[in-house]
């Protein structure tokens, strides 16, 4: 869960992107129809947008799937991507898919108010199943090298690993999860707790999105890294944070996610058995997370990677989830090495 937060815009440093990626980077948006969820509801003239980078090769074989964070969207993965960065656009063909109810692709807040309720139980794995159309039916692309996806991008990696084994090569989920903790699901049902407040008229969005702001600041970083930092100067950042997500995100979007998340268990569909999931995962995994993550707890990725015999990256790092950010080079080198081989 990222926003361009002031805590992020002292982090990031934005690697060079080739003037070929920059080109491509303009958002497309497929339409897919209607989109069946699996709660039975159908989302009417659906929608994906998605970015794309980098050249498909002859043999249609060298794709990177990336789906979107909480509170992320496709143009944010853009810091992220080009020569030397987390994923190498100059050797990879990289399309970046924003998640359902993020407001670029089918959401709330661009859908008629009389079929809004589809989306109240959204799930990580409609997301899926949407990118499989499009990758499928769209671009004609029936092969992915990799999927790649930090936190609730990363709940889809492990969901591709699962629902679509042999359609990867690699899965490479960071700060992920493959079954949300009794932990990470009070921490989302508080979310959730803050959302509504706003969306009942209770408190104002602006005041609704302060809560979730200091929500974010209180955990996406150990206290020790928090503690580093005036009070000021907290404050200031979860003052901009707030302003930044009332402008650029609508709470009924971000309410809907959080339900996705606050649910998701990459098992469910294979009745809750972690052994069965393991058995259908072809595709080899790089398990990448943090043991100091207080967003998305390590835990089941830790179980999963023992029973799919991953290779793991355990980061050990006082930016806790945003560990990405704060140990890019070791967390890109790994990648690169890992999406290199071909054993």
């Amino acid at each position: 869960m990222i926003q361009a937060s002031a805590v992020l815009a002292a982090l990031v440093v934005v690697p060079l992107l080739s003037s070929e990626a920059v080109s491509q980077a303009a958002p497309k948006i497929a339409a897919l129809g209607s989109c069946s969820l699996s709660s039975g509801a159908v989302i009417p003239d659906c929608r994906l947008a998605y970015r794309s980078f980098g050249r498909l090769n002859a043999a249609r074989d060298n794709t990177v799937l990336i789906g979107t964070w909480l509170l992320g969207r496709s143009d944010d993965w853009v810091p992220l991507l080009g020569s030397n960065a987390v994923v190498d656009t100059t050797k990879f063909h990289v399309v970046v898919v924003d998640a359902f109810a993020d407001g670029l692709s089918s959401s709330p807040s661009n859908t008629a108010p009389a079929a809004r309720g589809v989306f109240a139980r959204l799930t990580i794995g409609d997301m899926v199943v949407a990118q499989h159309r499009l990758l499928h039916e769209h671009l004609g692309i029936d092969h992915l090298r990799a999927v790649v996806g930090f936190s609730m991008g990363g709940m889809q990696a492990f969901e591709w690993a699962v629902r679509y084994p042999t359609e990867l090569d690699l899965a490479i989920p960071i700060s992920g999860s493959p079954r949300v903790g009794t932990f990470d699901r009070l921490l989302w049902t508080k979310y959730l707790d803050e959302v509504g407040t706003g969306l009942s008229g209770l408190v104002a969005p602006e005041e609704a999105w302060l809560r979730v702001a200091r929500l974010e600041a209180l955990m996406l970083r150990t206290p020790s890294a928090v503690n580093s930092e005036s009070w000021d100067s907290v404050e200031a950042s979860i003052r901009s944070e707030a302003a930044t997500l009332a402008k650029t995100w609508d709470l009924a979007d971000f309410a809907a996610q959080l339900r996705a998340i606050r649910h998701y268990d990459a098992y469910q569909g294979i009745g809750g058995d972690i052994a069965h999931a393991a058995s259908k995962v072809r595709s080899r995994l790089l398990i990448i997370h943090s043991p100091q993550d207080h967003i998305v707890t390590i835990e089941p990725s830790r179980e999963f990677a023992r029973m799919v015999s991953s290779d793991t990256l355990w980061v050990t790092s006082q930016c806790g989830h945003i560990a990405l950010w704060c140990e890019r080079d070791t967390i890109a080198a790994a990648i690169e090495k890992f999406m290199s081989s071909r054993r």
